[in-house]
């Protein structure tokens, strides 16, 4: 197999290497962007049906908490917890009464403050709680939830971007109508698949992450690479919940 990035399954692997740790090795230029982006979503497949089946396996010999929380401590370590740490950077910066240039400061501090630890607590026993209900109602949802989350966030990458350098700048250059074109019919074809769930959870992620990208232009100017990955995380989240109705 050719290592071109114009190789279709060399794009899997650059969205892999984007979106996991796994040994893969990657380069953060913008035109293995340009290939990556659109297998997102496929990639999101990957990560559903992996937590699915284990989630399965699981249920053979634990309690449904007890699942919930493996399931959810392998899915954060298929991500390799990118997503949780943008997550927590987030709710320090946006949340917190502070000037814009103070707000990018805390951001790209290492140490996580109250705001972080709060958001990131309240966030994970959602995302468990909302995985319990899931799980025993309909489990397609944990299959689709990743799916959705990383396709939404490519239609977030359209906004601009709070700084011309850095993650975020490379992905919102990378984003165009032909990428989200690219990546739709994965997304579009699960819709029929979650059944009328799909008309409340894929509108309620939609409408929280299009919430988390107006935050932050109102508070940061833009997005970043750390609200690209809180835009996954309350979009999975979000998707659990449409899909948590009994």
């Amino acid at each position: 197999m050719s290592s071109s990035p114009n190789c279709p399954w060399q794009g899997l692997r650059l969205a892999l290497a984007f979106l996991t740790r796994l040994p893969l090795p990657s380069t953060r230029a913008e035109t293995a962007f340009e290939h990556a982006l659109p297998w997102f979503p496929w990639v999101g497949l990957l990560f559903g049906a992996a937590c699915l089946l284990l989630a399965q396996v699981l249920g053979l010999f634990f309690s449904p908490l007890l699942v919930a929380v493996l399931t959810l401590i392998a899915w954060s370590i298929l991500s390799g917890f990118l997503h949780l740490d943008g997550l927590a950077d987030c709710w320090d910066a946006l949340f917190p009464p502070l000037p814009t240039e103070r707000r990018w400061q805390v951001l790209k501090d290492p140490h996580l403050g109250a705001f972080g630890i709060i958001g990131l607590v309240l966030h994970l026993l959602l995302k468990i709680t909302a995985l319990i209900s899931v799980l025993n109602l309909h489990p397609l949802g944990l299959l689709i939830a990743p799916v959705w989350a990383r396709w939404l966030v490519l239609w977030v990458g359209r906004l601009p971007p709070a700084r011309p350098e850095g993650l975020g700048a490379a992905f919102v250059r990378a984003v165009t109508p032909r990428t989200l074109l690219w990546s739709s019919p994965l997304p579009l074809l699960l819709i029929p698949v979650g059944g009328w769930y799909s008309l409340i959870a894929l509108p309620l992620a939609a409408v929280s992450s299009a919430a988390l990208g107006w935050l932050a232009q109102r508070r940061l100017g833009g997005i970043s690479g750390d609200v690209l990955g809180a835009v996954i995380e309350t979009s999975e989240v979000a998707v659990l919940l449409g899909f948590a109705l009994s």
